[in-house]
């Protein structure tokens, strides 16, 4: 389904589309015969080009002013408001996608994808994006999750540094209460913030790529670390808590917090 921008981008700017491109060609022509005559010497022949090729500047300028005149009437602001959801949707369906939406936010793990119609744009893992079609939008995300999907990962490696830094949650409780609270769970996102402690951290490893990291433990089937110790994601009433994290079939879960534990 195309959205209402593909509509304005390709059938109502599509003769003006059609003319930019026609008198490119046109004007790229000129110059090779402007080039030809001075060359040759041939002045007649030069003047001749160069009027041409003013010509067709001053038609490329009417077009241009064409662009300016209907660019404006599209409202990005309403199109994104009230347009823009069901035509993304579809767009991730799609690609295969699967998506925890509530407008203007959208889970696409291991991108957050939020909506901003009153800034006119829209941000992926809080970095701007303007490329506001839907379908080149899915596209984009698809390819960068392929991507991910198909970068080395180390089961053992990412569970012994999630244990490390589950341990120095243990130790902080510890140190505040006076309680040993080995194998208690504790917020997955303290756990992240352990992990990042520097904005720059965040910056290079946000939220969304850490529960990417987690759902590839939980679709490796590996979830036994290098020291023994099982690792367990359970969930949370307050969902203000929770980190959406695909499971090992690739279904959305609400995870909230972690622990490490010895069977038997």
């Amino acid at each position: 389904m195309a959205s209402f921008l593909d509509e304005f981008l390709d059938y109502t700017l599509q003769e003006d589309f059609k003319s930019l491109e026609s008198n490119h060609r046109s004007m790229v022509n000129a110059v090779k015969r402007i080039k030809a005559a001075a060359a040759a010497g041939n002045l007649d022949a030069l003047q001749q080009a160069l009027a041409r090729y003013g010509e067709l500047a001053e038609r490329q300028k009417e077009v241009l002013q064409g662009f300016q005149e209907k660019l404006p009437s599209f409202n990005i602001s309403s199109f994104l408001a009230e347009n823009f959801h069901m035509s993304f949707l579809e767009a991730l369906a799609e690609q295969g996608l699967t998506v925890e939406a509530a407008y203007p936010v959208y889970e696409v793990l291991p991108f957050k994808v939020r909506v901003f119609p009153d800034k006119e744009m829209i941000t992926i893992n809080e970095k701007v994006n303007r490329d506001l079609r839907p379908g080149v939008l899915a596209r984009r995300l698809k390819k960068e999750i392929d991507r991910l999907h198909g970068a080395p990962f180390d089961p053992q490696r990412f569970l012994a540094v999630l244990a490390a830094a589950y341990d120095l949650e243990m130790a902080r409780h510890f140190a505040r209460t006076g309680i040993d609270a080995r194998e208690q769970e504790v917020p997955l996102k303290d756990v992240y913030n352990t992990l990042t402690l520097l904005p720059q951290h965040k910056r290079a490893y946000p939220l969304q790529l850490f529960a990417f990291d987690l759902h590839r433990v939980l679709k490796s089937g590996q979830m036994t670390a290098p020291d023994g110790r099982r690792l367990s994601l359970g969930h949370v009433r307050d969902q203000r808590r929770a980190l959406v994290v695909l499971d090992a079939r690739g279904q959305p879960q609400r995870y909230g917090v972690m622990k490490f534990y010895r069977e038997g």
